[in-house]
């Protein structure tokens, strides 16, 4: 996407002149004469020149605000919050995204791994800048198909983890294992085939979950699941709506 290739031609620029500005404890000095020619500071004078655009478009930008929160929101175990919001908000433009642009996906399931949430959301104004700190990793929203078995041993690593951020579902952590599984309100069936929405770095087994590898199908989506979050937070804004999440009971313990 346009956004997701600016906002990393933008970062990369900023840390690049960053790391000239480095600076360092000295444990020991010596001396030696060096010849500096006028090609390198010409050359350091062009690249903070072809910086400074950028670092402008960059600040203004990450202090943009895009939403407004009625409340803090933290990851917790076995749910929170922030983790409940994320999977709510990951499924929900999942499943615009699967029926405008691929009629066979209908996700039922959505899932953020614990470790890709660096950060909490605070109660009012959210910035650009916030979701970078939240989310900073360039993955990718893609589309999982697996059995219910598949999705049953998922569910039981995650209940060994003591809970996650996960959407579509709701069961009980018993003995370390997900009991009483629930998809979109209905029993789960071993037999049948579901659609999960999550991460490229998860897909790929990230975190211990080969089970991911072993999936029907893979189906990319092509979009940042930074640009979806920023592109929703910005819709409710425009549109006037606070975000606000809640509790209720998706995950819980025995």
């Amino acid at each position: 996407m346009l956004r997701s290739f600016s906002y990393s031609l933008l970062i990369t620029c900023f840390l690049l002149v960053a790391s000239c500005k480095t600076n360092f404890v000295p444990t020991s000095s010596s001396s030696q004469n060096f010849s500096v020619s006028d090609n390198s500071l010409n050359t350091d004078s062009q690249l903070v020149q072809m910086y400074l655009p950028y670092k402008n478009i960059l600040e203004k930008d990450m202090n943009r605000v895009i939403s407004t929160s009625e409340k803090e929101m933290v990851k917790k175990r076995p749910e929170s919050l922030l983790t409940n919001f994320l999977a709510d908000l990951l499924l929900e433009e999942a499943k615009i995204d699967a029926e405008t642009n691929n009629s066979e996906i209908n996700p039922t399931i959505s899932y953020f791994n614990y470790g890709g949430i660096r950060t909490f959301l605070p109660k009012g104004e959210i910035t650009v800048g916030k979701i970078f700190e939240l989310m900073p990793f360039e993955n990718e929203m893609v589309y999982l198909q697996l059995t219910g078995n598949q999705i049953q041993e998922f569910l039981n690593q995650i209940a060994e983890k003591g809970g996650i951020s996960i959407g579509g579902v709701r069961f009980i952590i018993s003995n370390e294992q997900a009991k009483s599984v629930q998809i979109n309100g209905v029993d789960i069936k071993l037999n049948e085939k579901y659609w999960l929405v999550t991460n490229d770095y998860i897909a790929e087994g990230g975190d211990g979950l080969t089970v991911f590898t072993q999936r029907l199908k893979m189906i990319k989506s092509g979009k940042k699941i930074r640009d979806i979050i920023i592109n929703h937070l910005e819709q409710k804004y425009k549109n006037g709506k606070v975000i606000t999440a809640k509790l209720d009971g998706r995950v819980s313990n025995e």
